[in-house]
């Protein structure tokens, strides 16, 4: 009972840090909302309104109010889940198409290494009615380059084959579908043939695509420009500063950016946006301030902080708004709001209400790496700074020479804030990706000053000057600082260990590890300590999770069993690399090898023309690849895997073509003489971003 007291007496003294977990509770509302098997119905908009009239009835009563005001939370976040889901709802394709005629207004062109990649609004598709046809689609172009695109906005044709975005290859793998629906693109696909232009400048239906229009026509000018000074990686880079996209970048730089701890650095993070603001707010102050007759008259401070916000918000625009620059943007706009009022924000609440705005904006982008890792590096930044315990607390006392200390400083600080941030993002980055950067702390500390001395500075400089076309010698020197940050993920990338893999990380796992990181870095008093048990065991995940034995994914067509050696094989090396990348990704990236370059002994899997059979823990799984050898398979086989139908099968487990298409991909688990099955789709249910999902 003390324990309890002590307990409830410490909650009480930190009741100033109550409000900070309220993200929390919206977030957990979008969380369950996006669990959910099933579509819930409108009239779930009503529990939020109901929830707080007892909260109104209790408001004398702090200690109550707060304990249902918790429900509340809960339901403003579920509410807006199903808001955003119902304001984007669109078609989406559910099978391939074409190749066919496709014409439609052009929104959005992405330069790729190779060709270009174009999104079209309201298109037409022959042969497709108009209640299946998306809102949107992509279309890769391998042969066309930047000089053979029409104006944005123009009405184009082409000849394209769509199809729908891919499925998770497992349980808890990325779902590229469900990504597409919040983006309101409903089907990709690939074009062999020219761009036609229909009409240049037809008529836009509302202000919201002209702004768009608008934005996506800067962001072209801007990409022209950056390739007519420069080329390569370090121009797509360069780019990917000025407009936001990486899709120009090739994949041995992404893999060395990623390996090498600076993957954040290749797309328009939090960090570059907050760069923008300051970049505007400290030079524009100091050049108010040696003009006397405005520095002592008009409050100089207060319009540097305005122009501050007005930077931050271009800038968010023109490189499209994810989380993560969301984030920054709102926390900069508050922190300037505050000089115009001239009221300090306190950066913790500052953090925790950017949070929840984020949330409520963009209720699907908690579920992903960007609000995640963004969110968890600068609140473990701020908690670290805000009670600097030991080593956070300032530099370690070296005795170096006067002009070599403020260099010295600048160091440490990077590093330390380097290891903070990697300390808070590593559980998030094995979650999703299933790797760790070992030297992200190292590189980092030589790619972050350059980026925030030289690159954003040459940036800022490009946007001011492109309109009088004197932008040329800035986007060459931005060139010039993205051409050794790549030369250091590079160097970095060869050093030994500089990645380390693991298999995925459950749910759960995860958060254990949230909630405990939150009780670390929200409350003040000794007993925050207490988060780090949640975080070990979340982090001890290996111990406790076993990985599958058997894959396979929806149309049956690829599959993988793990070997006695930890290596995944597959039917041919020569197919699906995209599906076994991401297996390899959630088994902690083990080799791959082709069934046909197995041994004859081997004594977990044989194969022959006819199919396959995989022995393990006293079962037997078949993989036929004919009608004739299932008949024979179903006959000694525990469990019968086919992307054919089967009927008549006397084995424990068929799971043929129907089994797939009812439950996606599934999983196979062996341990000892038991058998685990999951699957992809049952976990999903029915949404309006699943596959056979029908408009009612």
């Amino acid at each position: 009972m003390n324990h309890i007291k002590k307990i409830g007496e410490a909650f009480t003294r930190e009741r100033d840090r109550w409000p900070l977990w309220a993200p929390l509770a919206i977030g957990a509302g979008i969380a369950i909302y996006f669990q959910l098997p099933f579509e819930p119905p409108l009239w779930a908009l009503a529990a939020m309104p109901l929830l707080i009239i007892p909260v109104l009835l209790v408001r004398n009563y702090f200690g109550l109010m707060i304990a249902l005001s918790i429900p509340v939370l809960i339901a403003i976040g579920f509410n807006a889940g199903q808001m955003e889901t119902k304001l984007v709802e669109a078609p989406m394709l559910g099978k391939q198409i074409g190749p066919t005629g496709v014409t439609g207004r052009l929104v959005y062109t992405e330069l790729m290494p190779q060709g270009i990649r174009l999104t079209l609004k309201n298109p037409q598709i022959d042969r497709l009615p108009m209640e299946q046809t998306p809102l949107k689609v992509r279309v890769r172009m391998k042969n066309e380059t930047l000089a053979d695109v029409p104006p944005t906005g123009s009405l184009v044709n082409l000849w394209a084959e769509l199809g729908p975005f891919s499925e998770p290859v497992a349980p808890h793998a990325t779902d590229f579908r469900w990504q597409a629906y919040f983006k309101q693109l409903g089907g990709l696909g690939w074009s062999m043939g020219e761009i036609r232009l229909t009409d240049s400048n037809p008529p836009v239906p509302s202000w919201r695509d002209k702004f768009s229009l608008a934005f996506e026509h800067a962001r072209l000018v801007l990409t022209q420009h950056v390739y007519t000074y420069l080329s390569g990686d370090a121009a797509a880079m360069t780019a990917a500063r000025l407009n936001g996209e990486q899709t120009g970048i090739s994949e041995p730089v992404i893999n060395a950016m990623r390996i090498a701890g600076l993957a954040h650095l290749l797309s328009t993070s939090g960090f570059h946006v907050t760069i923008m603001g300051l970049l505007v707010y400290f030079p524009l102050r100091a050049i108010l301030a040696l003009i006397p007759w405005i520095a002592l008259r008009y409050p100089i401070k207060k319009w540097a902080a305005f122009g501050a916000i007005l930077s931050t918000i271009g800038y968010t625009l023109l490189v499209g708004s994810p989380a993560a620059t969301l984030r920054s943007m709102i926390m900069t706009g508050i922190a300037m709001l505050g000089v115009l009022v001239d009221r300090p924000a306190t950066v913790m609440r500052l953090v925790m209400l950017s949070a929840a705005i984020v949330m409520l904006i963009l209720p699907e982008a908690i579920l992903g790496p960007s609000f995640q890792m963004s969110f968890a590096a600068v609140l473990c930044l701020i908690a670290a700074y805000e009670r600097a315990p030991g080593w956070t607390a300032g530099e370690p006392k070296v005795n170096l020479p006067a002009w070599i200390e403020p260099i010295w400083k600048h160091l440490y600080a990077i590093i330390r804030t380097s290891l903070i941030a990697t300390a808070a993002t590593t559980p998030f980055s094995i979650y999703h990706f299933g790797t760790f950067s070992f030297y992200g702390f190292a590189a980092n500390a030589l790619a972050i000053p350059l980026t925030s001395f030289w690159v954003m500075p040459c940036i800022l400089l490009a946007y001011i000057t492109v309109p009088f076309g004197w932008d040329g010698p800035f986007i060459t020197g931005a060139g010039w600082g993205v051409g050794i940050i790549i030369k250091i993920a590079m160097m970095v990338a060869r050093w030994p260990y500089a990645l380390l893999h693991a298999s995925a990380m459950p749910a759960a796992s995860l958060v254990a590890v949230i909630l405990g990181g939150l009780w670390l870095c929200l409350w003040r008093r000794r007993w925050r300590f207490l988060g780090l048990l949640p975080v070990l065991a979340g982090m001890l995940y290996p111990l406790y999770t076993a990985l599958p034995d058997f894959m396979v994914t929806a149309d049956g067509k690829e599959w993988a069993v793990r070997l006695a050696d930890g290596r995944l094989a597959v039917p041919t090396l020569r197919k699906d690399k995209f599906v076994f990348e991401q297996w390899q990704e959630r088994l902690g990236n083990p080799d791959l090898v082709d069934i046909r370059d197995l041994p004859d002994n081997d004594n977990r899997l044989r194969c022959d023309n006819a199919g396959c059979v995989y022995r393990l823990g006293g079962h037997v799984l078949a993989v036929p690849r004919v009608d004739e050898a299932a008949l024979e398979d179903c006959d000694h086989a525990d469990i019968v895997v086919a992307p054919f139908i089967i009927r008549d099968c006397a084995a424990k487990t068929v799971i043929d073509d129907t089994e797939l298409w009812n439950h996606g991909a599934h999983v196979i688990y062996f341990s000892g003489g038991k058998m685990r099955i999951d699957y992809a789709r049952g976990r999903r249910g029915m949404r309006p971003w699943s596959v056979g999902w029908k408009n009612q």
